[in-house]
């Protein structure tokens, strides 16, 4: 598969063609009847943002203080250090009646008080935008930039002399055309990334075509089925780490009066390589959001994914991935918010080539706890807890079951 103008001239005209007979009915393809914990508007304690021609504009700087009690992510000879982090931010959303336009800013830089070798800064650019052709036909585009540090406990980054960072850079166009009960979505986009130093195995172009077809079997039910292929294109090792990520799927996409809300869909994804002769990796497709309303003060969130993706480890092509979680926010008071998180999942790493013995797999659970108070519009307070536990199998002795747990206290500024 390549990307090009052509492909994404095909996609808009193929739109347009259906575009000047679309429906002007109500959307059936719109959600919003339940508003989550987190959504709700609070006048007295939102901050305000400020208003220009045309946009508003909301900014934020966190300060928080962190002790994590296993900093290298290790199964034996653990090391604790207290980290002092600064989050700032910047967004402006445009007001526009039709159109849209969003771009902004963000730094998340992590201070190590004894680690100094751990010290990092991410940080993100972007942009994103919506025209409306018609009430029924828009086209959309979004870029970003940025640098994003992996967890200490991720495969690739334990054992490692420093966490691994990755200096991405991508960008995506769409287009969305709808008639009546029918939605028609087509998706092109290229990924940049590139790893630091000992990570650059790693450093690839991800190209990628996607689309979904979308039916309203009524305005609180739509059923779909949607394919995405994805080029993996590599610097290093290209012969065997080459490969098409090719993902199918049926799906739902509900809001209904029991109340619950979501998108869930369920297919096979297979990862194709390049070089004749290796075997082809076939596993079980999930994407999955519900939601769940049982009163206005409490939101109960349930996650899935399952997947093909590339663990970052020479030893292993890919991993067989799944990620499953529930979280709980509660509204404790009007200013206090209560939340609550349980995942758990697995990676079954797939051998390369380079080393046929390689057997592994890792089962990990997360649990993340915390609260949040709101002093005002300009001021809140965050309090937090994060455990992650791991069990390795058939591991090298790089790796091996392991413990981490973070507390973090901080305060969130809205100038």
């Amino acid at each position: 598969m390549k990307l090009g103008l052509k492909h994404l001239l095909l996609t808009c005209a193929a739109a347009g063609v259906f575009a000047p007979i679309a429906s002007a009915q109500d959307n059936p393809f719109i959600r919003g009847r339940h508003v989550a914990v987190t959504e709700r508007g609070q006048p007295e304690f939102d901050p305000e943002p400020m208003r220009t021609s045309g946009f508003d504009i909301i900014s934020s700087l966190g300060l928080s203080g962190e002790l994590n009690d296993n900093v290298y992510a290790q199964f034996t000879n653990e090391v604790d250090d207290t980290i002092i982090r600064a989050r700032s931010q910047v967004e402006a959303r445009s007001t526009w009646s039709v159109h849209a336009l969003r771009a902004g800013a963000s730094v998340d830089h992590r201070e190590y008080s004894s680690e100094s070798s751990e010290t990092t800064r991410d940080y993100n650019i972007f942009a994103d935008g919506r025209l409306d052709a018609t009430r029924n036909f828009q086209l959309t585009g979004n870029a970003s930039a940025g640098q994003l540090t992996e967890s200490r406990y991720e495969p690739s980054s334990q054992g490692a002399p420093e966490p691994a960072q990755n200096r991405y850079i991508g960008a995506e166009v769409g287009a969305t055309f709808r008639s009546d009960r029918l939605a028609l979505l087509g998706q092109a986009g290229t990924r940049d990334n590139n790893y630091k130093y000992f990570y650059s195995q790693r450093n690839a172009t991800e190209n990628f075509l996607g689309g979904r077809l979308s039916y309203a079997i009524s305005p609180d039910i739509a059923v779909f089925g949607d394919v995405r292929q994805t080029d993996r294109n590599y610097e290093q090792d290209a012969a065997i780490r080459n490969s098409t990520l090719t993902n199918l799927r049926v799906g739902v996409n509900f809001e209904l009066s029991a109340p619950f809300r979501g998108e869930i869909s369920a297919g096979q994804v297979t990862d194709n390589r390049d070089l004749a002769g290796l075997d082809d990796v076939q596993f079980f497709s999930f994407d999955g959001l519900l939601l769940w309303f049982p009163t206005q003060l409490t939101t109960v969130s349930f996650r899935g994914f399952a997947g093909i993706t590339d663990p970052g480890i020479p030893e292993s092509l890919s991993a067989n991935t799944d990620r499953y979680s529930v979280r709980v926010d509660h509204e404790l008071l009007r200013n206090v918010l209560l939340f609550g998180e349980v995942g758990m999942g697995s990676y079954d790493f797939n051998a390369s080539p380079s080393f046929p013995v390689f057997k592994r797999k890792d089962d990990f659970t997360d649990v993340l706890l915390g609260a949040a108070y709101k002093l005002n519009k300009h001021a809140h307070i965050e309090v937090g807890y994060q455990m992650h536990s791991r069990e390795t199998t058939g591991a090298p002795s790089i790796a091996g079951d392991l413990d981490q747990n973070i507390f973090n206290i901080g305060l969130k500024l809205f100038p």
